[in-house]
Formats: structure tokens, sequence, C-alpha cells
């Protein structure tokens, strides 16, 4: 971008509740803190990256350590908003112990990402009273005292597992209204564009070529691709003449022989393919070629030789 961007250097820990009139950053920035911005007043821009967002009363950001970005209001008004800043330490050290992924919606992002989620009514009132408790923990007459340290930690690990149930529950709703719109053209229109569906089929083809090595379960494919996965095995089927269960046996056993010709033993092969164990391999393999794997391996061996 032509703009500059520029690093800004904070506190390990930076909280900010109250106003600022006539809002506006000079120029894009970053730091080393993972961000979330809760706005209480419309009007606000808010630029992550190549993304802008119109800010609205209720609306959450949730900004990583690697993104560039800005804020900016008009004139003549004062902009309401709680900022909490941390270093992503603060909860990666913590991942382990807990056995939770508290950063799911800073680094393990799904594709694509809104950075902005809409709060209202319980939510909202929700959210705000957990960043009052971390302004009370930071503001305590006990402050810099270890157990002071454990409260401050305690209540924004608190405040992410909130918002990141928040975000999940948006995320499947707005799944759920994609594969529902979906399901609707298929019924409707039962894919009258014959290049649409043929695309679809053609990503479907080359995502199971490139990840051959693990399950492949049709349902999870199916949320991949939001598509219903009945309607997605008829018309996989329709265009290539296999199930799509079919196609990915077909293509699990394909792989299953060049590895088996370079001398990896069964066992191998099946755990590296995603076979429950090497008993369903051996069956299914037998089952599609004729012939168990071990003696295909040692026919392949024998013509070498």
């Amino acid at each position: 971008m032509k703009e500059r961007v520029f690093f800004e250097e904070f506190e390990s820990l930076y909280y900010f509740h109250g106003g600022s009139e006539n809002w506006a950053m000079q120029g894009f920035h970053f730091h080393n803190q993972y961000e979330i911005i809760l706005f209480l007043t419309d009007g606000a821009l808010m630029e992550i990256g190549n993304r802008t967002y119109h800010a609205k009363s209720g609306d959450l950001f949730l900004i990583n350590n690697k993104e560039y970005h800005r804020t900016s209001g008009g004139a003549d008004k004062t902009y309401h908003r709680y900022v909490l800043m941390f270093e992503p330490e603060l909860l990666l050290h913590l991942e382990e112990a807990f056995h939770y992924d508290f950063t799911m919606f800073f680094e393990n992002r799904p594709d694509p990402f809104l950075h902005r989620l809409h709060l209202g009514g319980t939510n909202l009132e929700k959210v705000e009273k957990l960043f009052e408790k971390i302004e009370q923990n930071i503001h305590s007459e006990n402050r810099g005292s270890i157990e002071s340290s454990v409260r401050i930690k305690l209540s924004i690990l608190e405040l992410i597992v909130s918002v990141n149930e928040m975000y999940q529950f948006f995320m499947e709703k707005e799944k759920s209204k994609t594969l529902l719109d979906y399901d609707a053209k298929c019924e409707t229109q039962e894919f009258s564009d014959p290049v649409l569906y043929r695309e679809r089929i053609e990503q479907l083809k080359k995502y199971i070529a490139s990840h051959v090595e693990e399950r492949l379960d049709l349902h999870e494919i199916s949320r991949k691709f939001y598509m219903n996965r009945y309607y997605l095995s008829h018309y996989f089927k329709k265009e290539t003449g296999f199930t799509l269960t079919q196609y990915v046996s077909n293509q699990k056993i394909i792989a299953a022989k060049a590895l088996l010709k370079e001398g990896n033993s069964v066992t191998d092969v099946a755990l590296r393919l995603s076979y429950n164990s090497d008993s369903h391999f051996i069956a299914v393999f037998k089952k599609m070629t004729g012939i168990t794997p071990k003696k295909y391996a040692q026919s392949k061996k024998s013509k070498k030789e």
C-alpha cells in the first residue's frame, strides 16, 4: 500500500474506556499486542489491512499483532469505546494448561474472516460487564501484587472465551444460512447452469487430490464447500459417474498403490492415508483391486527384480 505503515510501541497490557473527539490516526500502524475494540458510538471508520468497516455502536473488532490498521471518525463528534491490548503470550502460555484454543479468532481464523462481530441486547451487556471487570482489576488497590496480576489475566481470559463463543455462534448461523440458500437454489434450479456445477466439481476433485491423506468425510467436505451432502453426492455422480464416497476411495487406493510401490509397509500406508486400522485398509484395498496390499507390493517388487 502507498500510505506509510509504522510500528507503534505499547505496554504489554493497555486498557482504555472513554471517548475521543475528532478522532483520527495519521496512518496505518501495527503493534506487538492483540487488540479488542468495542465501539459504543456509530460512525467511526475502521480499516484493517485491505478491509474497511463502517463501525456502529455494538461492533466488536478483533485485530492480531500482524495486521496494520487505523481508526478515524468525523469532526465534532465524541467516539466512545473500550480498547484492550495484550501480548499474545498471555493466551499462548495458557492454551496447553486449559486444553483450549484461546487464539482461534486471532490466529487460527477461518477463511474468509470478518474482524467485526456486532453485539446487541444481552450479549452487549455481558461483554461490557466483562470489560468493566477487567477495568476494576487493573485499577484495584492491590495493583502490582501477584494476586492482582492473576485476577487481571483471568478476567481477560473470561472475556476471550465469551467472545469466542459468540463468534462461533455467529459463524455457524452464517454457514447455515449459506447452506439453506444453496439448497434452495439446488431444489428450484437443479443447477440449470452446467458450467456452474462443473466448475464446482473440478474444485472438489482438486481438493480431494491435495487432501487425499486426510479422512475426507462426506459431511466435512459438504461443510467446506457450503453444499448439502445429498446434493453434493448426487451432482458429483452426475458429472463423474461416481458418488463422492466412491471417488474418495478410488483416489486413496491410487495413492496407496504408489506408496506400496515405494516400499512403505501396509501399516504405514494405512496410517498415512487416515484409515481406521490396518484391517480396514486391507479390506477396502482387496475389495477394490481383488488383491491384498501385501501381495500387491510383493508383485511389484518381484517385477522390479
